[in-house]
C-alpha cells in the first residue's frame, strides 16, 4: 500500500492549486453598484465646477459656489500635462470640450482657468477613469507560480519514489503511469477551466458600455440619507444655496390673528325705522361693487299696521281743518288792520305757520322715505337687502371695506409682551411675510387674553376680513442663529425639521435643526448647521422627495 500513499503525495499538489486557482468562484460576486461616467470636482471661494467624460467629450457645469446659480459667458481653459482644451459654451453654465485623449484608464491632474466676466480664478481637480469592467487579463501571482514550483517538486519526488519501489518490489505498472499521467491531465484542465472564465469575463466586458456612459447619473437616495442629484436635474429644479452666517436676531414670539377692518375707513348701513326696502337711483349695491362716500344705496318706506295708519290719517285731517280755518282767520285780522291790535294779527299769522308745518310733517311720515347712504368709500363687502324686503330697525344691510386699509387683531396672553414689541409681520397662507405695523393692545382681557392690534402697511394682499392669520412678534431681546427662509426647512419621516446642505457637486445631505420663527417669511436656525455651510433654500421640498 506504500505505492498508493506516493501516488496521493503526487496528486496533493494539482488539487491544492485547482482549489487554489478556482475556489474564489464558488461563492457568487457581490452586486457593483451602478456605474457613473468618470467625474472630476473642482471648487474655490467663487465657483464651483464638475466634469463628466462621457463619449471622448468633457462636459464642465460652472456654477457659483455660494448660490449654485450657473454661470455663464465664461472663458475655461483645460490642461493635463500636453492636453490642453478650450470649452465652448452649451447652454446656460454649460460647456463641453473634446477629451479624447483622457479616455484611457489613470488619474488625470486637471487644470482649469476660469475667466468670467470681471473675474479670473484657477481651479485643480483629478479625473480618475476606471478600467472597463471585466477588462483584467488574469495576470498570475508569484504566489500561484510558487505552487506550481512545489507541485512540481513534490509530483517528480513522488514518481521517483514510486519508481524506485518498482524496482525494488514490483509496484504495480499502472501506478506508475497514473503518477505521471494525472498530474499533466489536472493541469491542463486546470488551464482550460481558467480560460474558459476569463474568456466569459472577457465576453462581459465587451457587452458593457464603454467608459463615459453616463445612463445612471438621476436622482436618487444614498445610503447615508443624503441624495445624489446630477447636475442637470439640479438646473431643472432649480437648487440654490447660501452661506450659513451665525449672528444675532430678534427674538420672536407666533401669535394668532385675524383680520379686521379699520374703523376710520369701513362703514355700516343701517335702517334707523322698520319699514320696506325701494332701491337706490343706482339699483341695489352687489357684493364687490366700488361705492363712494354718501352714495344712495337704497330708501325704506316706513311700514306701520290699519290702526296707527288711520290715526295719522285723522290727525292729518284734523291739522288740515285747523290750518285751513287759520287761514280765512289771518285773510280776516289783515282785512281789519289798524283797527285791530297788531299783535293778534301776528298771533294769528304763527299759528297758520305752525299748522303748516305740522301738516308737511305729518303728510310725510305717510308718503317720505329713508334715504341709506354710504359712510364711508370702498366696496361692499356683505349685501342682505332685496327689494321689497321688510326690515326692523337697526338692522345691517350693507358693510363697507375699503381692501388697502385693513388691520390685524392678535390675541397675547401675557402683558408684557405689549412693552416688549418691536416690530411684527404676519404669515400669508400662500406663504410670504405680511409686513404689519403694531399700533397698540389693550389693558383689559377679554376671554383670558390681550388683543393686540397691527395696521397692514399698503399695498395689501388679497384678504378676507376675519380671515386667521398667524402673526409674528419682534421682540426687543436677540438671539444667536442662522436666518433661513421658510421654504428652506422641511420634514423628515420621523417629523424632525430639516435642513438640506450642500456637501458635494452634486451631493445634499440632509441636518437635523431646530428653529423657530424669525418673521412671516424667515425663521432663525439655532442649532444644526455650522457658519460657511451651503443652506439649500430653493428647492429643498423637491430633494425631501427623492427616493
Amino acid at each position: 500500500m506504500k505505492w498508493l500513499f506516493g501516488l496521493v503525495l503526487a496528486l496533493l499538489p494539482v488539487a491544492v492549486f485547482a482549489d487554489e486557482g478556482h475556489g474564489g468562484h464558488g461563492a457568487p460576486p457581490s452586486a457593483l453598484p451602478a456605474a457613473l461616467a468618470p467625474r472630476v470636482e473642482a471648487q474655490s471661494e467663487n465657483f464651483e465646477l464638475l466634469g463628466v467624460l462621457e463619449s471622448g467629450k468633457l462636459t464642465l457645469y460652472l456654477d457659483r459656489f455660494a448660490t449654485n446659480e450657473p454661470v455663464a459667458d465664461a472663458a475655461i481653459e483645460i490642461e493635463s500635462g500636453a492636453f490642453k482644451a478650450t470649452a465652448q459654451p452649451g447652454g446656460e453654465g454649460v460647456y463641453t470640450a473634446p477629451a479624447a485623449a483622457l479616455t484611457q484608464p489613470g488619474q488625470y491632474p486637471l487644470v482649469f482657468t476660469i475667466r468670467a466676466p470681471n473675474e479670473t480664478d484657477l481651479l485643480n481637480g483629478t479625473l480618475g477613469v476606471p478600467p472597463p469592467p471585466g477588462a483584467s487579463n488574469h495576470p498570475h501571482h508569484w504566489t500561484e507560480w510558487l505552487v506550481w514550483i512545489v507541485g512540481a517538486v513534490v509530483a517528480l519526488a513522488g514518481i521517483a519514489w514510486l519508481l524506485r519501489r518498482r524496482m525494488t518490489r514490483r509496484a504495480p505498472a499502472w501506478a506508475v503511469i497514473a503518477a505521471a499521467v494525472i498530474p499533466v491531465l489536472f493541469a491542463v484542465a486546470t488551464s482550460v477551466h481558467a480560460d474558459e472564465g476569463h474568456g466569459a469575463d472577457k465576453k462581459g466586458a465587451a457587452a458593457h458600455a464603454p467608459v463615459g456612459a453616463d445612463e445612471n447619473a438621476a436622482p436618487r437616495r444614498l445610503a447615508d440619507g443624503g441624495v445624489f442629484v446630477p447636475k442637470p436635474a439640479q438646473r431643472q429644479l432649480g437648487i440654490r444655496t447660501v452661506l450659513a452666517e451665525t449672528r444675532e436676531l430678534a427674538q420672536s414670539i407666533e401669535l394668532n390673528g385675524r383680520v379686521v377692518v379699520d374703523p376710520n375707513f369701513s362703514g355700516r348701513v343701517q335702517s334707523s325705522q322698520a319699514g320696506r326696502i325701494e332701491p337706490g337711483p343706482r339699483g341695489l349695491p352687489t357684493l364687490g361693487q366700488k361705492v363712494s362716500k354718501g352714495q344712495v344705496h337704497a330708501y325704506i318706506k316706513p311700514v306701520a299696521n290699519a290702526i296707527e295708519l288711520g290715526n295719522q290719517r285723522a290727525q292729518l285731517a284734523e291739522i288740515t281743518s285747523q290750518h285751513a280755518l287759520t287761514g280765512k282767520k289771518v285773510t280776516r285780522l289783515e282785512a281789519l288792520e289798524g283797527s285791530v291790535p297788531q299783535k293778534e294779527i301776528d298771533a294769528a299769522r304763527a299759528e297758520f305757520e305752525s299748522l303748516a308745518e305740522r301738516k308737511a310733517a305729518v303728510g310725510g311720515s305717510l308718503s317720505n322715505r329713508e334715504a341709506l347712504i354710504a359712510p364711508a368709500a370702498g366696496v361692499i363687502s356683505a349685501a342682505s337687502a332685496v327689494a321689497g324686503q321688510v326690515v326692523e330697525a337697526r338692522e345691517v344691510l350693507f358693510e363697507i371695506v375699503d381692501p388697502q386699509r385693513l388691520m390685524v387683531e392678535a390675541l397675547a396672553y401675557d402683558a408684557l409682551i405689549v412693552a416688549d414689541i418691536a416690530g411684527a409681520s404676519g404669515v400669508l397662507p400662500a406663504g410670504g411675510a405680511l409686513p404689519l405695523v403694531f399700533v397698540g393692545g389693550a389693558r383689559q382681557l377679554r376671554e383670558q387674553a390681550l388683543p393686540l392690534l397691527f395696521r397692514i402697511k399698503p399695498p395689501s394682499p388679497p384678504l378676507a376680513v376675519g380671515q386667521p392669520l398667524k402673526v409674528v412678534a419682534q421682540t426687543k431681546r436677540t438671539i444667536k442663529g442662522v436666518a433661513v427662509p421658510l421654504a428652506a426647512l422641511t420634514r423628515n419621516g420621523a417629523g424632525d425639521t430639516v435642513l438640506w446642505v450642500h456637501v458635494g457637486a452634486e451631493k445634499f445631505a440632509p441636518r437635523k435643526v431646530r428653529s423657530q420663527a424669525l418673521d412671516g417669511a424667515n425663521a432663525a436656525v439655532t442649532e444644526g448647521v455650522a457658519a460657511g455651510e451651503r443652506m439649500v433654500v430653493q428647492g429643498a421640498s423637491a430633494l425631501a422627495q427623492v427616493r
